[in-house]
């Protein structure tokens, strides 16, 4: 199955995140995801507030922060390559609406409580994944995999 979630805006604070979050849709939680992640650059501590909260009941520690900061500090490319019509080309600029397709695959269920899905990088060569644990018919994020290296841009590849 494969679902493609359109946003006019990306969410600035918790509070926006909320407003546009459905808990109960597991493609939807994984999409939120990466919403959340693409604010890094412009506010760090509002994007910690907006994975804690898809976290549920368990935040982020100094040790997760410090895998985000090392993993996203001064690459605000690599969450937006997610988001459908980026490219190394154009230097990962996403059309608007923002658009993220999340897709599933046979294993995607095969551990209780648990769901695998899958979202494509345009400066990756394969899928990424993100593991979301339920809780009273909602999902919450559990292990993230989008925050792997991918190509450069173009615009700051020495080589090009």
């Amino acid at each position: 199955m494969e679902k493609t979630f359109k946003y006019n805006e990306l969410p600035q604070n918790v509070e926006e995140l909320k407003k546009l979050s459905n808990l109960s849709d597991e493609y939807e939680v994984a999409a939120l995801v990466v919403l959340a992640l693409c604010h890094y650059e412009q506010n760090v501590d509002e994007t910690i507030a907006m994975i804690n909260y898809l976290k549920g009941p368990v935040e982020m520690n100094n040790m997760d922060k410090q895998f985000l900061r090392d993993r996203l500090a001064g690459k605000k490319y690599l969450m937006r390559s997610y988001l459908a019509g980026t490219s190394v080309e154009n230097n990962y600029q996403p059309r608007i609406p923002y658009e993220i397709t999340v897709r599933d695959n046979s294993y995607s269920y095969s551990q209780d409580g648990y769901v695998t899905l899958y979202i494509t990088s345009s400066g990756a060569d394969s899928d990424r994944s993100v593991q979301l644990r339920k809780k009273d018919n909602q999902y919450f994020l559990w292990q993230n995999n989008l925050m792997v290296g991918i190509r450069i841009p173009q615009q700051d590849d020495p080589w090009k």
